[in-house]
C-alpha cells in the first residue's frame, strides 16, 4: 500500500535516540518504521502536500487537519491524541472538534479504552494501544539492591495551568520523603514552570529534577539507572501511555494509575491517587521485586511496536477490501475485521 502519515506540528521527527519530547511525533515515526518493515511505501507529508486519491491510506493525527482534509475531499484515518477533549468535557470546543474529525473519518483510533467509551456519539472510534521499541528500551538488571531509586518521567500541568499536578509529582515526592528514598523527575520546561508554582516540593533534599528535555538516548540511561517507576497520574489519554511501556520494556516495576482492561506486566495499579497509596505500592513492589522483574522479562516483547503496526496494517487492508464504506452493512463488516485482528497480550 501507498501510505501517508500527515505531519502534525513543527516538532521534527528524529531517529530513535535523538528524539526529545513530542509523543505524537514519536508515534508517527514508529508507524512509519513498522509499516515500511511490512513492505509498504510510507511518506511523511504536510497536509497541503497531499492530493485527493494520491494515497491508499492517509493517516492524520490532529483534529483540525482532519476537518481540512474532509473539505478538500481527502478520505482519512484519524488517531486522536488530545486529552483536553476529556478534560474540558463534552460541551467544549475540543470535544466537538474531535468528534467532528472522527465522524468525517473512514474510522478513528484512540489509545485508551475509556476514550472510546467517552466518545459514545460515534461508532467510528476503536482502541489501538501504544507500543514501545523493545530493541532499544533494554533492561539493565540490578543485583543486590540496597536502596530503591524512584523515577517519574512526565511533563506536568494541564490546559495552560502550570501548577496543575496532572502527573502526581506531589504524591511521588511525598512518598519518597516518607520512605527516605531518592526520586528523580524527568521532563521538559513545563516542569520548570510547575515547580515554580509548587516551590515547597523542592525542599526535599533527595529530589533530582532533569527538565532539559532529554533525548531518548539520555532517557534510556536514566531508566536503566532507576529501579521503580511512579505514575500517579490523574489524566492520561493513553492507557498504557508511552512511559509505562518504556518502563516495562526496561523491566522496571511500576506503581501507578491505569484504566486499561489488559493487565500490564510488573505494575501495581493504585486504588486511589494519594501519597499513602504510592507508599503502599512502593512497599509491595519492593517485597516482590525479583518476581516482577522476571514477569516483565518474559512479557516485555509483547508490547513492541511491531505488533501495533501489524494491527494497523490489517485495519488498513479492511478499507481496501470494502467499497461504499459508509453504508451500515459495510461498517459492520469492517467492525468484524477489526474485532478479529485486535492485538492479543
Amino acid at each position: 500500500m501507498k501510505i501517508c502519515q500527515v505531519i502534525s506540528s513543527n516538532i521534527p521527527i528524529k531517529p530513535t535516540g535523538e528524539r526529545g519530547w513530542g509523543a505524537t511525533e514519536l508515534i508517527m515515526d514508529e508507524y512509519c518504521k513498522g509499516l515500511r518493515k511490512l513492505g509498504h511505501e510510507v511518506h511523511l507529508k504536510y497536509l497541503n502536500e497531499v492530493q485527493p486519491n494520491e494515497y491508499d491510506i492517509v493517516h492524520i493525527h490532529v483534529a483540525n487537519l482532519c476537518i481540512e482534509a474532509a473539505k478538500r475531499g481527502i478520505e482519512y484515518i484519524y488517531s486522536t491524541h488530545d486529552h483536553h477533549s476529556y478534560y474540558y468535557g463534552k460541551d467544549s470546543f475540543n470535544y466537538k472538534q474531535q468528534l467532528e474529525a472522527m465522524k468525517k473519518s473512514i474510522f478513528s483510533f484512540a489509545p485508551a479504552e475509556y476514550v472510546v467509551d467517552y466518545f459514545d456519539e460515534t461508532d467510528k472510534l476503536f482502541y489501538l494501544s501504544h507500543g514501545v521499541d523493545t530493541s532499544y528500551y533494554l533492561p539493565k538488571y540490578k543485583m543486590n539492591i540496597t536502596e530503591h531509586k524512584l523515577l517519574i518521567c512526565a511533563n506536568n500541568g494541564v490546559a495552560g495551568i502550570d501548577g496543575a499536578d496532572r502527573k502526581g509529582f506531589r504524591f511521588g515526592i511525598e512518598a519518597a520523603k516518607e520512605l527516605n528514598l531518592p526520586i528523580t523527575i524527568v521532563g521538559a520546561d513545563a516542569n520548570t514552570r510547575f515547580f515554580k508554582a509548587q516551590p515547597d516540593l523542592l525542599e526535599y533534599e533527595r529530589l533530582t529534577i532533569i527538565d532539559t528535555n532529554p533525548t531518548e538516548a539520555e532517557k534510556l540511561k536514566i531508566f536503566q539507572d532507576h529501579t521503580i517507576f511512579l505514575h500517579p497520574s490523574n489524566l492520561e489519554y493513553g492507557h498504557p501511555n508511552l512511559t509505562l511501556l518504556e518502563s516495562i520494556s526496561c523491566c522496571m516495576p511500576v506503581v501507578g494509575t491505569y484504566k486499561g482492561r489488559t493487565n500490564l506486566a510488573g505494575m501495581y495499579i493504585m486504588n486511589e491517587i494519594s501519597t499513602a497509596e504510592v507508599i503502599k505500592g512502593i512497599n509491595l513492589v519492593s517485597n516482590i521485586y525479583t518476581k516482577l522483574v522476571t514477569e516483565m522479562t518474559e512479557k516485555r516483547e509483547q508490547y513492541d511496536w511491531s505488533h501495533v503496526c501489524k494491527h494497523i496494517e490489517k485495519n488498513y487492508f479492511a478499507i481496501k477490501q470494502f467499497q461504499n464504506f459508509n453504508s451500515e452493512t459495510i461498517r459492520e463488516k469492517y467492525k468484524n475485521v477489526y474485532n478479529n485482528t485486535q492485538i492479543k497480550k
